[in-house]
């Protein structure tokens, strides 16, 4: 039986829609499993069915302000021990005072610094590790035994359903242009693989690609990454001409899918990025939430984390958003690494394919090879791409 804890479950509360998704944001993190409630009655309800390890809850708020909803929570058995963190914009020592003589663990004034809020709420689930996994490990053969239970009442249209899903979906690719080619692939023994990059649109003139990480492995994130590869195909189809993707469309379009593809909505937690390579106007785009830019790899064996013009994107969530543009260069690489919900290290992604490519002698298939070899499947897809910029 294993002694980690798995993923800590946070619950944020607040009434303002705009900073839950900051919340969210803010939390991004493999090792947390983020819910979200925009009341104090939906607060209840949920803390009751999942059990959160920690509730970041919101004071003021309509018909249910945060202290009323700290009192049922101790009122109720199954939620009377899970630490509140009280949010407030009100600064005052008195009220700071009446949050902790409720049993809040901490108090919060909005608007809060994410690196604050981040350190806190570590410090909190850091201290519960040992309770919550006691706590876990009572349950894990109950839930063991719901899971045997569900799996053998599954109707055969369920089964159905998810084999169609893994039909459909794709997660090794390989694109050969005059002006450019292009491997990507996933790499996990353990389906569905929901941690890719796919090209949506692909021509001699222009390349788009989706770097879509989900970070659970399940059917659900399955389905929500074909529908933002199924709507972005569908968009760029509709601008039809090459000449009008720029920064100021792509903007747009990027904006547009964190509007109709919000985690909150969906419950699915993920982060996304799109690389764009215009070869007609000769530029490079790349936005990303919470992504790292890919690494562009030189014929003379440096490399450099892609620069350039930095994109203005009017968004809260603009300080999560990398967005460049800049000029294409000929005969170099451009190279993506992902083996976790956290960007990756550039030191690291440096260390992952610079051995490959030096083995390979800048062999584009040699070192798609070499790099297959190299990386093992883990409980956590591994997802890389390489696109080699010709002549």
């Amino acid at each position: 039986m294993g002694t980690m804890v798995e993923k800590f479950k946070i619950l944020a509360v607040d009434d303002n829609p705009i900073n839950l998704k900051l919340l969210s944001s803010a939390l991004i993190n493999s090792d947390y499993e983020i819910y979200t409630a925009s009341s104090g009655q939906q607060a209840l309800e949920l803390a009751n069915s999942v059990l959160p390890d920690l509730i970041l809850l919101d004071v003021m708020m309509p018909d249910m302000d945060g202290y009323e909803v700290c009192k049922k929570l101790q009122e109720n058995k199954n939620t009377q021990y899970i630490p509140v963190i009280f949010l407030s914009a009100r600064n005052e020592a008195v009220d700071k005072a009446k949050g902790l003589a409720l049993g809040a663990v901490d108090y919060l004034t909005k608007p809060f610094n994410p690196l604050e809020i981040n350190a806190r709420v570590r410090t909190h689930l850091t201290s519960r590790r040992a309770v919550i996994r006691l706590m876990r490990e009572n349950q894990k053969l109950q839930n063991e035994l719901e899971k045997i239970k569900a799996e053998e009442t599954i109707s055969e249209k369920e089964k159905k359903t998810i084999d169609y899903l893994r039909k459909i979906d794709g997660y090794i690719f390989h694109i050969k242009e005059e002006q450019y080619e292009l491997f990507s692939m996933a790499k996990n023994d353990r389906q569905p693989i929901t941690r890719t990059a796919i090209p949506v649109s692909h021509s001699p003139k222009m390349l788009v690609l989706l770097h879509y990480n989900g970070f659970n492995k399940d059917y659900q994130t399955l389905i929500v990454k074909q529908l933002v590869q199924k709507f972005l195909e569908g968009y760029l189809l509709s601008i039809g001409d090459v000449g009008e993707i720029n920064a100021t469309v792509l903007t747009h379009l990027f904006l547009t899918l964190l509007e109709k593809f919000s985690p909150d909505f969906y419950q699915v937690p993920f982060t996304f990025g799109l690389s764009v390579l215009n070869f007609e106007k000769q530029k490079i785009y790349f936005l990303g939430l919470h992504q790292r830019e890919p690494l562009v790899i030189f014929k003379n064996g440096k490399s450099t984390p892609l620069s350039g013009k930095k994109i203005d994107v009017n968004s809260e969530l603009r300080n999560f958003i990398t967005a460049i543009e800049t000029d294409m260069e000929h005969d170099t690489w451009i190279a993506w690494y992902q083996n976790d919900s956290k960007p990756v290290e550039i030191e690291r992604l440096k260390t992952v394919l610079m051995d490959a490519l030096e083995k390979s002698e800048f062999n584009l298939q040699q070192f798609v090879l070499l790099l297959d070899q190299q990386i093992k499947p883990a409980d956590q897809d591994v997802c890389f791409s390489v696109i080699e910029i010709k002549h």
